[in-house]
C-alpha cells in the first residue's frame, strides 16, 4: 500500500471516529481529539505493508530497507526495458533488448529467492541494469524522433552495438552470483564419479 493511500485512509477513518464520538455521542472535544489522533497513528502503523523477500520479513533482514530499495529500483528498470522492448522497431535490436530483459528477470527472480546474495548484486543493480534501462529508453526516444541525420543514425548504431555487450555482462553477473551453486554441483559430480569408480573397482 502506497504511503499516501495509507495516510489518507488513516485520516478518513480517524475523522469518522471523531465525528461519531463528538457529534453523535457528544463526548468532550479534547477527549475526541486525543482518541482521533490515537486512531490515526494506530491505523497508519497497522496498515503498513508487510514486505517479504523469499518469505522473510524485510524488516528482520540486516539492511532490509536497503535491500528492498535495490529490488524496487531493479523492478522499475526492468519495467522500463520491457516497455521499450515493445516499441523498438528494428528486429535485431528488439531481439537484443528481449535477451537483456529475459536475463534481467531471471537474475531478479533468483535474487528474490536468495536474498542473502542481493548485496553481492549491487553493481548489477546500480550500474549494469540501470545503464541498460537508460540506453534502451534513449534508443526509443531517438527512434521516435523520426530524424534520419547522421548524428542520430550514429547514436542508434552505437546503442545497438552496446546491447550485446551489456547482455554478456548480465550473463557474467548471473554466473558470478551462482558461483556457490556451480561449485556445489561440480563437487557432487566429482563425488559421484569417485563413488562409481570405487564401486566399479570391486
Amino acid at each position: 500500500m502506497k504511503e499516501t493511500v495509507r495516510m489518507l485512509l488513516a485520516a478518513v477513518l480517524a475523522a469518522a471516529v471523531f465525528l461519531i464520538l463528538f457529534l453523535l455521542l457528544r463526548w468532550h472535544l479534547i477527549v475526541c481529539i486525543l482518541i482521533c489522533v490515537g486512531v490515526y497513528f494506530g491505523l497508519f502503523f497497522l496498515l503498513k505493508p508487510n514486505r517479504r523477500i523469499a518469505g522473510i520479513n524485510v524488516e528482520s533482514l540486516p539492511d532490509g530497507e536497503e535491500i528492498q530499495k535495490l529490488l524496487d529500483d531493479a523492478q522499475a528498470d526492468l519495467s522500463a526495458i520491457k516497455k521499450a522492448m515493445n516499441i523498438v522497431s528494428a528486429t535485431s535490436v528488439r531481439k537484443d533488448v528481449e535477451e537483456l530483459y529475459g536475463t534481467g528477470m531471471r537474475i531478479y527472480a533468483y535474487l528474490e529467492e536468495n536474498p542473502g546474495k542481493i548485496k553481492l548484486a549491487r553493481r548489477f543493480f546500480t550500474y549494469y541494469l540501470d545503464t541498460a534501462a537508460k540506453l534502451v529508453e534513449r534508443y526509443v526516444d531517438f527512434q521516435n524522433t523520426g530524424l534520419r541525420s547522421e548524428e542520430v543514425k550514429d547514436i542508434l548504431r552505437k546503442t545497438a552495438e552496446a546491447l550485446p555487450v551489456l547482455s554478456r555482462a548480465f550473463e557474467r553477473q548471473f554466473t558470478n552470483l551462482m558461483q556457490g551453486e556451480l561449485m556445489d554441483v561440480e563437487a557432487d559430480i566429482d563425488l559421484l564419479k569417485s563413488t562409481l569408480e570405487m564401486e566399479g573397482g570391486k
